[in-house]
């Protein structure tokens, strides 16, 4: 963390506590300036105020019962024999497609509303371990299907810069929860641009890490040879930290190496995919010229042969979804507490009626032509290496690019482009931060997508770049729309 927010948090705590990035309040926290009971309290009021009720965000679906005796204990804890790890005491939010011991994993369907998990998650054990206080589970897109965030639980996500508009999926409760001062952190999901689409909406950082790098045990699949568990954090720093926690290759060994910065870097410009907002347009540009200033070479353009752009690749869930989301069910859950399969489900039409079309495509997963999901795993391999090719050619250390292609205008899901897909297609790292502000208030994001395992130079060069640009958006929850 930057020493001048540390610096900002610690001359008026009280003001900018419930939106500080967590790397700003732990040196708080050591010196027993504040507690985690008392930060628990900020974002309770934050969630009573803003959270529920026909106006509220609905970002949250279910709120930890223990959550007052966990943060007494991990105060005690604190000052009798010191922290357990970076996120010591600090309240983080679980997209509710990450299992918690005891607590339903509901996936946004009604359908799973008291399916109640066996143990923790893989990367909720690790978040336990590293000290966090987990408050409780957010609402998301049903099943994480699309890239709104609506399910039949909650409803909608609303943006808490816009409330007429989503704040994009399918982890956009996490992001909301994160953006209005709920949570510190949170964890959520990214198959195609969940993390990163919802992320950029909403003025965040979020990391998508390179694909198989981090244990999925104990999260509802959606794609398994796509899905990532990633951090949504209010700044870079932030994002590391909760990386390193989750168990990201190096991350810890690579902290005592030299800090890759903009300086001397090459970045390549996929001007395809910057899409026709003209307010995106300038939001990149300028974040480009901050980066040119800083330092970084600029390759401009680098492009993907048309037909390798990945429009459309989501179409891999259909093959996927059915037995993986069986098999999750069969081995997660307190027997009897869950579905029994997918088809049950469907059966009892307990979710969304816009996904009964989707839900019986993916039933019927074994009758779809039987060479797909071999064309696009060859499709993948041609797109990584059309950009492992440029990446080579002009030695570059990242693209760079819009992370959506469009500013939210409706609750429902929006055009987004396909920029956030390509990181998900090849399976590389990829970084969304704020760049800017649409007229309409909504935050704009910018990302940079790396090689495969180089999450510590991707989060060096973010750092930096977020040094150079204006901040991070904070919403201004009593007077939004």
């Amino acid at each position: 963390m930057h020493a001048n927010a540390i610096s900002d948090v610690e001359k008026r705590p009280s003001a900018a506590l419930w939106q500080a990035p967590f790397t700003a309040l732990a040196p708080l926290m050591a010196r027993g300036a504040l507690t985690s009971q008392a930060l628990l309290a900020q974002c309770r009021a934050a969630i009573a105020a803003y959270d529920g009720g026909d106006s509220g965000l609905g970002a949250l679906i279910y709120l930890n019962p223990q959550a007052d005796a966990e943060a007494k204990a991990l105060d005690v804890e604190r000052e009798r024999s010191g922290v357990r790890g970076p996120l010591h005491g600090i309240p983080v939010v679980l997209k509710d497609n990450i299992d918690v011991a005891g607590w339903p994993t509901t996936s946004g369907s009604r359908a799973m509303a008291r399916a109640v998990a066996l143990q923790d998650a893989v990367q909720t054990a690790r978040l336990r371990a590293g000290g966090a206080l987990i408050i409780g589970k957010a609402n998301l897109s049903e099943f994480s299907f699309e890239v709104r965030s609506r399910s039949s639980i909650r409803g909608d996500v609303r943006n808490p810069f816009d409330r007429h508009v989503t704040a994009g999926g399918s982890s956009g409760g996490t992001a909301v929860a994160v953006a209005a001062g709920f949570a510190s952190a949170g964890l959520g999901t990214d198959t195609g641009g969940s993390l990163r689409i919802p992320a950029s909406f909403t003025g965040l950082v979020a990391l998508r890490p390179t694909q198989g790098l981090l244990d999925m045990t104990g999260v509802a699949p959606l794609a398994p040879s796509a899905d990532t568990i990633g951090p949504i954090t209010r700044s870079v720093a932030d994002a590391a930290s909760l990386f390193a926690l989750l168990g990201g290759a190096g991350a810890s060994a690579a902290a005592g190496l030299p800090t890759r910065t903009l300086a001397g870097a090459r970045i390549g410009v996929l001007r395809q995919a910057f899409g026709v907002e003209d307010e995106i347009r300038r939001a990149t540009e300028a974040a480009l010229t901050a980066m040119s200033r800083a330092g970084a070479k600029l390759i401009d353009p680098v492009e993907l042969p048309p037909d390798l752009c990945p429009v459309g690749c989501p179409e891999i869930v259909d093959f996927e979804f059915c037995p993986a989301f069986d098999a999750y069910l069969q081995e997660r859950f307190v027997p009897g507490t869950a579905p029994a399969s997918l088809a049950t489900i469907y059966a009892g039409g307990e979710f969304l009626p816009d996904y009964r079309e989707s839900l019986a495509r993916r039933l019927n997963w074994r009758s779809l032509a039987a060479d797909r999901p071999r064309e696009l795993k060859e499709y993948r391999r041609r797109v990584r290496q059309a950009v492992a090719a440029s990446m080579d050619r002009h030695a570059l250390d990242a693209w760079v690019y819009p992370t959506a292609a469009v500013t939210p205008r409706s609750l429902d899901n929006p055009a987004v482009g396909w920029a956030a897909e390509l990181a998900a297609c090849i399976g590389w790292p990829a970084l969304t931060l704020p760049a800017g502000r649409a007229v309409s208030g909504v935050p704009i994001g910018l990302e940079l997508l790396g090689p495969a395992n180089a999450e510590t130079a991707l989060l060096d060069l973010a750092a930096d770049l977020e040094n150079c640009l204006k901040g991070r958006p904070i919403p201004l929850l009593d007077g939004a729309r």
